[in-house]
C-alpha cells in the first residue's frame, strides 16, 4: 500500500481522527508545552507505532489539527478570497478564545505561524509566484504576520471589534498586501519612483 492508498484505508483514517480527537481534548485542558506525546497515546488508545505512521512528532500534530482554519485564512492572498468563511472561523477561534490563546504563543505559536506560512506560499497562485519581488517563501511570511499579528491581539483583548469587521480588515490589507509585493506596478507616489 503506498503513502496515498493509507488515507483510504478506514482503520488509518479512524486513528487519524482519534488521535487529532485526543489531542484536541487535551489542549482543551493543558498548555501546549505540557502535552506528551505519550499523553496523545494514552487519551486516543492508538499504540506508539501507529502514531508515527501518521505524525513525526506532536507538533505535526498540531499543525494538522489547524490546517484547515490556517488554509482559509491563507486563501486571503487569492483575489477571490471569501471573507464569509474567514468571519466564520475567526467566531470560532473567538467562541474558544481560552484555548486559541494558549496557542498562539510560545512554542505552539511558531509551529502556527510556520504552519500558516506554508499554507500561504501554497494559496499564493502561479501568476502572483512568477510577479513577485521576493522569492514567494519570503512573501509568504510577510502576508503570513500581516494575518496573524492582528487576529493574536483581537483574541487577546488588546482591541474589540466584530468577528466581520476584522474579517473584511484582513481581507483588504492581506490584498493591498500581497499586490505590493507584485512586480510591475507603478511606485506609489509618495515613493517618488525609486525602489
Amino acid at each position: 500500500m503506498g503513502p496515498d492508498d493509507s488515507t483510504e484505508d478506514p482503520r488509518w483514517r479512524r486513528a487519524h481522527q482519534d488521535l487529532l480527537a485526543a489531542f484536541f481534548s487535551l489542549v482543551l485542558s493543558r498548555r501546549y508545552h505540557e502535552i506528551r506525546v505519550a499523553d496523545v497515546l494514552e487519551r486516543s488508545g492508538v499504540s506508539r507505532s501507529t502514531f508515527y505512521e501518521h505524525f513525526r512528532n506532536k507538533d505535526e500534530l498540531l499543525a494538522a489539527s489547524l490546517a484547515d482554519p490556517l488554509r482559509i485564512l491563507a486563501g486571503l492572498v487569492r483575489a477571490d478570497a471569501d471573507a464569509g468563511r474567514v468571519q466564520a472561523i475567526l467566531e470560532h477561534f473567538w467562541q474558544n478564545r481560552a484555548l486559541a490563546r494558549s496557542l498562539f504563543q510560545g512554542t505552539a505559536l511558531r509551529i502556527v505561524r510556520r504552519t500558516l506560512v506554508g499554507h500561504v506560499e501554497t494559496a499564493l497562485d502561479r501568476g502572483q509566484r512568477n510577479h513577485l519581488r521576493i522569492p514567494p517563501r519570503l512573501a509568504a511570511h510577510a502576508l503570513a504576520d500581516g494575518m496573524l499579528s492582528p487576529l493574536i491581539a483581537w483574541l487577546s483583548g488588546e482591541a474589540k471589534c466584530a468577528a466581520a469587521d476584522l474579517a473584511l480588515a484582513l481581507r483588504l490589507t492581506t490584498a493591498a498586501s500581497a499586490h505590493a509585493l507584485l512586480t510591475g506596478h507603478p511606485p506609489h507616489p509618495d515613493h517618488g519612483g525609486s525602489a
